[in-house]
């Protein structure tokens, strides 16, 4: 018994020793190849939650280490390295590439993520290192271009949204938007209140056995958004960024010049010479301007308490608008903490948002009256009653004006003040909990809010052309307001476990979201009161319920199998249809894991995959409540009304509905190869996949008497969609000094009506009772439907002759013929980054083949009758030059001569930048200069403004401006 007292009495003597053994290791970690310090790199005492990440040098330190301690350094894409600690106060740890990265990364799907290597379905994964560089002031500029099957169209005007496609949408009349998932909430406003520089990556599930998860929402393809979270190390991390650019107009619409416009009046109209002034005016020039932006966001990244990590970022973009008057300004504040506790039992994530956005828009109608205005006058009149504003009139009486031709288009701008302003709060708290007593099993639970309020006034001035030519003659003022509200709730469990060679994981849970939204207008707060119509309108609001579940099987690390489904509930439909199932199966083969090419050493990962699932669609605007039986109340002041006794009562009118419209239903099969070669200096995917639409929902025509209405929403037909994508990254130089990769993407897609129940029916009218598109069977959806025209023998189109198609002796609507599509065949993408030294370079460019426009502005501008000669002796108008090539005296729109062939292919970026490290003497800091050039090149047969118009028809769109931009990253 003395022995032990001696024995215990010895150790409490050494343990202090041992204690005040403890020291400290700091280093620097690089790549093994270039010796670039490499920053994020975990660097954990094995056994100990004591951990740090490198920064933005590449270096770390640990402290309260003991000798003999393994100290583990591991990074994505990188082999791990394990070193054991034996006093070493300073080392160089030089990580090897791993010998398949494709391995290593990590995608987001549906209620979790998996490993690159480990995805059965059609998902592509961009990060940083992929981002388009430049200007980039919203989150959808970061992705364009950079997935094969992925098309994004981005408006012109500050602010603007982008529609987003992927691989062609499934729908005719309901949404073929994407759904998108920020940090695990679904949110449907749009992306514009998001700071791009908060954005970490984005998986983009494409094919049905990725999004059959989330079933009612994936028809579409489903974009997932992670954002930047919070560090881990000690201490805090400083990332500011500023970016200034000048924005000019890249191109104008070719219109006849003053000098120009004279000879044709003189030659072809005669008559009106003496309404020619005496100036020369470019009308364009007048309307458009230099703009400026500037963006500017700092972020904070660290460990709060040392026991939370945590990122705050602060952001401001200003953008002056190239049209005159136009303006937007954004204000962001990102916040995340992402703890755990119970020894990592207990996670939580915690995302809010908050964004304010000002918008002045511009009276765009001025695009249009800038062709038109005559270019002969000057924009000022001493004598004009418009504010000093020249425009064509004729006094009838005091105050009381008759007004001709185009409008001033200067007066369209300055006599306008449109302004918009919105609010938005948007995050979510998912706490994950690894069950203590059976650590195979983790709970999830998921609360996400989004909550947008916006206002708006509309102001015309008094003295304006239509602020004196409307009843009133007092000019315009309006108020409007609009609110809404999405709240989610997702709560799911999560079996996950290894039996011998065989990984299962399991996934079942539940989704409760709602959305709610009301809106306010008045109609002219000028008005006396008894005239005004104020209105609220308040929205049903719409409730989406689902459950869901996912198995995934992995056999031997080789085999892989998932199966999922998801049971959708809708209260866009009414409860005899309300519900819908959609599953989803995929399988993979990991070719390169089989003996006979595990040593290969031009194969390093090859990965075959077969998938195939169902998906909804709910989204359908319009119809969104057509199953209800409606009445339509007549105006309260101007309607329809009945006496009873003294009293007037409004009118009830019903409307006409469709109880039985139900889900659209989306089928798709997709197989797909991952393939990495020579060691991974060639990585791509390949893609195959058709999809079938059914039951889609359209606006189509009804009997009359039949519903209280002659056309409605109902299921009828299907739509098929076939394509086939390629994605290739090729790293050509990794040395010392220099780095050069490529990036190209192509996709092909070929989309057809299959069937409309042998109906066919006409889409996006131009101008009056003339339409221009069609939906027809074995045809592609929106192909344009118009005259065949006729041409004589010197190419010139002969005016009023098309070709009697039918030959019946007679040109009838009969005669029509479908001519060509506005979605593209092929698309394409291609970036290309280069490194030497601390210099770098990017270039991005993109192309679309096979994608036809209805030229709009020529169409309704380009004829002698009501458009340069007006219908009236009193104006005359400017018009495009085309005239000039078809000498037309009447509007043409139905003839297939406007439409014209817009493939284009684009540099959308160059940029160039400097590193330069420890700037002003600080430690651990660096900061990048940058300039470039934004919407550098345009390469068309299109002699349009800009060939990239969303939907085919081109009626004057805001011109997407040319960026020359400066900007600098500084960290610390």
């Amino acid at each position: 018994m003395k022995a032990i007292y001696k024995k215990l009495f010895v150790l409490l003597l050494l343990l202090p020793a041992g204690l005040l053994a403890q020291s400290s290791l700091s280093g620097v970690v690089v790549d093994s190849k270039s010796n670039q310090p490499i920053s994020g790199v975990n660097v954990v005492v094995k056994g100990t939650q004591q951990n740090v990440t490198t920064d933005f040098d590449g270096k770390f330190k640990l402290s309260k280490i003991k000798q003999g301690d393994a100290v583990v350094f591991s990074f994505v894409g990188y082999n791990a390295q394990t070193v054991t600690f034996t006093n070493q106060t300073n080392l160089t740890i030089k990580l090897q590439e791993s010998e398949n990265q494709l391995q290593e990364v990590v995608v987001q799907v549906g209620y979790g993520s998996v490993k690159k290597k480990d995805a059965t379905g059609s998902v592509a994964v961009i990060t940083a290192k992929d981002f388009n560089k430049g200007a980039i002031t919203n989150t959808e500029n970061l992705l364009n271009g950079r997935v094969a099957g992925v098309v994004v169209t981005q408006g012109g005007r500050p602010g603007d949204g982008a529609a987003i496609r992927i691989r062609g949408g499934a729908s005719l009349g309901a949404s073929n938007d994407p759904l998108v998932v920020i940090d695990g909430l679904p949110v449907n406003n749009g992306l514009s209140s998001i700071n791009p520089n908060d954005i970490e990556s984005f998986s983009i599930l494409k094919d049905a056995s990725a999004t059959a998860i989330y079933g009612s929402r994936g028809s579409n393809g489903v974009v997932l958004i992670k954002t930047k979270k919070g560090s881990k190390q000690d201490g805090i991390k400083v990332s500011y960024n500023s970016l200034t650019t000048l924005n000019t107009i890249a191109k104008k619409v070719d219109v006849y010049s003053a000098d120009e416009f004279r000879n044709l009046i003189t030659t072809y109209v005669p008559s009106r010479v003496s309404l020619l002034g005496t100036g020369s005016t470019d009308w364009q020039d007048a309307i458009y301007r230099n703009g400026i932006t500037f963006s500017n966001d700092v972020s904070f990244r660290g460990n709060l308490l040392k026991a939370i990590p945590t990122r705050l970022s602060v952001g401001n973009t200003s953008i002056d608008g190239v049209l005159e008057t136009s303006s937007f300004k954004r204000n962001t504040i990102a916040l995340s903490m992402t703890p755990s506790f119970l020894d990592n039992h207990l996670k939580f994530e915690v995302n809010a948002n908050y964004a304010t956005e000002k918008n002045r828009y511009a009276d765009e109608g001025a695009i249009g009256a800038a062709i038109s205005f005559n270019p002969t006058f000057v924009n000022y009149d001493p004598n004009s009653p418009f504010s000093g504003y020249k425009e064509y009139y004729t006094l009838n009486s005091p105050n009381n004006y008759t007004v001709y031709g185009a409008s001033n288009p200067v007066a369209l701008l300055q006599q306008k003040e449109n302004r918009g302003r919105s609010n938005r709060f948007y995050g979510n708290i998912q706490t994950e909990y690894k069950l203590h007593f059976f650590e195979d099993v983790k709970a999830v639970v998921n609360l996400g809010y989004d909550r947008s309020q916006g206002k708006g006034t509309n102001l015309v001035s008094p003295n304006s052309r239509s602020g004196i030519y409307n009843a009133a003659k007092l000019g315009y003022d309006q108020n409007t307001w609009g609110n809404s509200t999405n709240t989610l709730l997702d709560s799911y469990l999560n079996y996950n476990k290894k039996f011998g060679q065989v990984k299962v994981d399991l996934t079942a849970g539940y989704s409760y979201q709602n959305f709610e939204s009301e809106s306010y207008y008045s109609t002219n707060k000028l008005l006396p009161l008894s005239e005004q119509k104020p209105d609220v309108v308040t929205s049903p609001g719409v409730n989406l319920q689902a459950y869901y579940s996912r198995l995934n099987i992995d056999l031997s690390d080789k085999y892989l199998l998932t199966v999922n489904f998801r049971r959708d509930g809708s209260s866009r439909f009414s409860e005899l249809n309300r519900w819908g199932n959609f599953p989803g199966a995929a399988f993979a083969w990991k070719i390169s894991s089989e003996e006979f090419l595990k040593n290969s050493k031009t194969v390093s990962e090859l990965k075959l995959r077969l998938g195939w699932g169902v998906t909804g669609q709910q989204d359908i605007g319009a119809a969104a409540y057509d199953y209800f039986q409606r009445y339509n109340l007549s105006a309260a002041t101007s309607g329809a009304t009945y006496q009873f006794g003294d009293q007037y009562y409004q009118l009830g009118r019903p409307e006409g509905y469709n109880r039985n419209l139900k889900w659209e239903e989306t089928t798709t099969i997709n197989a797909g190869l991952d393939f990495g070669l020579f060691n991974d200096k060639v990585t791509g995917t390949l893609d195959v996949y058709s999809k079938t639409s059914n039951d889609l929902i359209a606006y189509v025509p009804e009997g009359s008497l039949q519903n209280f209405r002659t056309a409605g929403f109902q299921n009828i037909g299907s739509l098929t969609s076939k394509g086939a994508e390629l994605n290739v990254n090729y790293k050509a130089i990794q040395t010392k000094n220099s780095t050069l990769s490529f990036n190209y993407n192509i996709a092909y897609n070929d989309i057809k009506i299959k069937d409309l129940g042998g109906l066919n029916f006409a889409q996006g009218s131009v101008g009056l009772d003339l339409y221009t598109q069609i939906h027809q069977e074995r045809l592609a959806p929106n192909t344009f439907w118009l005259y065949e025209q006729v041409y004589d023998a010197a190419g010139k189109p002969l005016e009023g002759v098309y070709v009697d198609r039918n030959g019946d002796g007679q040109i009838t609507s009969l005669d029509k013929h479908a001519f060509k599509k506005p979605n593209a065949d092929i698309t394409m993408g291609f970036m290309t980054n280069y490194n030497y030294k601390k210099w770098d370079f990017s270039m991005a460019w993109r192309t679309s083949l096979g994608n036809y426009i209805f030229d709009n502005v020529n169409a309704s501008r380009s004829f002698l009758s009501q458009s340069i000669s007006d219908n009236n002796v009193n104006a005359i108008n400017n018009t495009t030059v085309d005239f000039s090539n078809t000498l037309f005296t009447q509007k043409r729109a139905e003839s297939d001569y406007y439409v014209k062939n817009a493939s284009w292919l684009k540099l959308d970026n160059v940029t160039i930048g400097y590193l330069i490290e420890s700037p002003f003497n600080v430690e651990s800091s660096s900061l990048r200069l940058y300039s470039g050039v934004q919407n550098v090149l345009t390469i068309s047969k299109y002699k349009g403004m800009d060939p990239e118009v969303f939907g085919g028809i081109d009626s004057t769109i805001y011109p997407r401006a040319r960026m020359f931009l400066l900007g600098l990253n500084y960290n610390f």
